[in-house]
């Protein structure tokens, strides 16, 4: 890997835990860090991250509780309940860190007419999967959650947030020698 692929990539990885210790959540984190490494869009955008945290949405069980401060005991690692014993469900499907960088790889990559080629944002996004489930075991939060939380030093998914944002920016940076048609990824300052 170039030097300055690396520097991008640990960048990412140090932006994600950052995020997450200002109180985003896994898909908000990862979002935030990959887009700010990389400058893809208005980091204002990182509201369409929101629902996708705790694998596509939460549901609140019991009526009159702070949703965000429940939330907040779980990504933090203060509340290590079992999932059925919270006053919230979570949907638990895809992992947000993962939603993440497949939204950015279409921000990236992605088609604005259907006659646009597919090629380059399917490869990518398939390959970030493949990447992703090769490092973790699982791609969905639930099984992500039950392996890794309990085996990280403070009981939570940053080291999760901190990978899924280091593979997404290593994979677009070198997606030009990854997928034929995938044009190299220039870093722009943003206006």
């Amino acid at each position: 890997m170039k030097e300055e692929i690396k520097e991008k990539v640990e960048e990412a990885g140090k932006k994600a835990i950052e995020n997450r210790r200002k109180g985003f959540h896994c898909s908000e984190s990862t979002f935030l860090a990959i887009n700010d490494t990389l400058k893809i869009t208005d980091p204002s955008m990182v509201r369409i991250m929101t629902g996708f945290h705790g694998g596509g949405g939460t549901h609140l069980k019991v009526s009159g509780m702070n949703m965000n401060e429940i939330l907040e005991g779980i990504a933090s690692g203060k509340d290590l309940r079992p999932s059925e014993e919270l006053e919230v469900e979570q949907v638990g499907h895809l992992c947000g860190a993962l939603a993440a960088g497949i939204i950015c790889i279409g921000l990236i990559y992605g088609r604005t007419s259907p006659m646009d080629e597919l090629q380059c944002p399917d490869e990518l996004a398939f390959e970030l999967h493949r990447r992703f489930s090769e490092e973790f075991g699982a791609k969905e939060c639930r099984p992500l959650r039950e392996k890794w939380v309990p085996l990280s030093e403070n009981h939570t998914c940053e080291m999760i947030y901190k990978r899924g944002a280091e593979l997404a920016v290593e994979l677009i940076l070198e997606a030009h020698q990854i997928v034929d048609g995938c044009e190299p990824y220039e870093i722009a300052p943003r206006p």
